[in-house]
């Protein structure tokens, strides 16, 4: 069973409108909704589908390749989504059998955002309920007021609906994440913290897991922080040292390879941490989590894919209910292509992205402007400008081509800049 042919086909896709400014606004922006699917033929002429995020890469490598052999040896993650598609629907049988022995049919699964206004984020979360979501996992960042977008979360989610708080490390010490969790932690629609501080920190770690009553969550052995400008700023530490320091209650296990996946899930199960897995997709993506986590023991938090940011999918992915996912029984996959998207995907234009400003505006009238995404992040991480303040929000300034804003976009790709008293 080899590998007979391997198509990439580079897709332009659009966010949601309603989503799409804050997802502009994270680090999906760079890669402008590029989505590449791979079609993957095998000499017995079936067909399977992967993908992965970004334009495509040269994987003529892999064609004569045994597609069996290739779903431990090859890694790129389009390539071997594909190959799982193929290889199952070549033996007719669904993918999680050649990922491991099923331990439910059902998958928990989550509704994920950006950064959202308090506002913004109670009308996505009242969406993600009535679409069937019970758990929404969302990015909490230091240009907002928490506790304000919590109160306003609060008042419009039925009640069992619940969110994760994904931190990335902005949280930046315990004695600034205790005081912002413990207000967090009174809300019965707070689920849990993931990544608040750095992963590094593993004597803060002890300290809020020991002061905190929501679990807390970690990425698996690594860190966890947007930092790029240095590579040492947060390395993590080992899941041995997570799991024997007892650093966290849960884990985040990302990623594409199934391998991979697995035997961290193998550790996990070891020493009965619970964890779900975390990646950002199509519904294609979204079908292959599902598959892969009705095999891990621990998969027991929600999962995602994020696939619910596009407003135009690869494959329709039935809604979950009660907050749960049916893992599809069909061979491969066990979802179908949406040839008629991926035809307009793959004509549509790539898409713009101007210039913008972001500021972020405390209520006594200080602000501080910023031409890029990591330049924000890098501020607020390395303690250069207040983050979590009461009354903080986050503004915009798209490029109108006047000379204001030019001036000031030109001062900020120098530094941030300050103003007000």
């Amino acid at each position: 069973m080899n590998i007979k042919d391997i198509e990439a086909i580079p897709l332009n896709m659009r966010f949601k409108p309603d989503l799409e400014q804050s997802v502009l606004r994270s680090g999906l922006r760079a890669g402008k909704g590029r989505v590449t699917l791979y079609r993957v033929e095998l000499a017995n002429g079936v067909v399977g589908y992967g993908e992965h995020l970004n334009g495509p890469d040269d994987v003529t490598e892999f064609i004569g390749q045994n597609a069996v052999a290739g779903l431990v040896q090859i890694r790129h993650a389009g390539v071997q989504m594909a190959l799982y598609d193929a290889v199952g629907k070549a033996l007719g049988v669904p993918a999680h059998e050649l990922m491991g022995r099923q331990v439910r049919d059902k998958v928990p699964f989550a509704y994920w955002s950006c950064e959202l206004s308090p506002e913004n984020w109670a009308e996505q979360a009242q969406k993600a309920a009535g679409l069937g979501y019970r758990v929404y996992k969302f990015k909490c960042r230091p240009w907002w007021d928490p506790l304000e977008q919590v109160e306003a979360l609060s008042k419009a989610v039925p009640e069992g609906f619940t969110c994760w708080l994904d931190f990335n490390g902005h949280l930046r010490e315990a004695r600034q994440a205790l005081p912002v969790l413990r207000a967090l932690d009174s809300y019965d629609c707070i689920g849990g913290f993931e990544s608040p501080m750095p992963q590094r920190d593993a004597e803060g770690y002890r300290q809020l897991r020991a002061k905190i009553d929501k679990p807390i969550a970690a990425h698996y052995g690594s860190g966890c922080c947007h930092v790029r400008s240095d590579p040492t700023y947060d390395r993590g530490v080992s899941a041995l040292d997570q799991i024997g320091r007892g650093l966290c209650d849960s884990f985040v296990l990302g990623g594409g390879d199934v391998r991979s996946i697995l035997d961290h899930a193998a550790v996990a199960q070891e020493a009965k941490k619970p964890f779900w897995i975390q990646t950002v997709g199509t519904g294609l993506r979204a079908a292959w989590v599902v598959q892969l986590a009705s095999v891990c023991q621990q998969a027991v938090l929600s999962n995602l894919a994020a696939h619910n940011i596009w407003a135009q999918d690869l494959v329709k992915m039935p809604a979950p209910v009660a907050g749960f996912a049916q893992v599809p029984e069909r061979p491969g996959l066990g979802v179908d292509i949406d040839e008629e998207a991926v035809a307009v995907l793959r004509e549509a234009e790539p898409m713009e992205i101007g210039r913008e400003i972001t500021t972020v505006v405390y209520p006594d009238g200080v602000r501080w402007h910023f031409a890029s995404e990591q330049q924000r992040h890098e501020t607020f991480y390395f303690g250069s400008a207040p983050g979590f303040a009461r009354g903080a929000r986050l503004q915009g300034w798209t490029d109108d081509g006047s000379a204001d804003f030019a001036d000031l976009f030109r001062r900020c790709e120098v530094a941030p800049v300050l103003s007000g008293s």
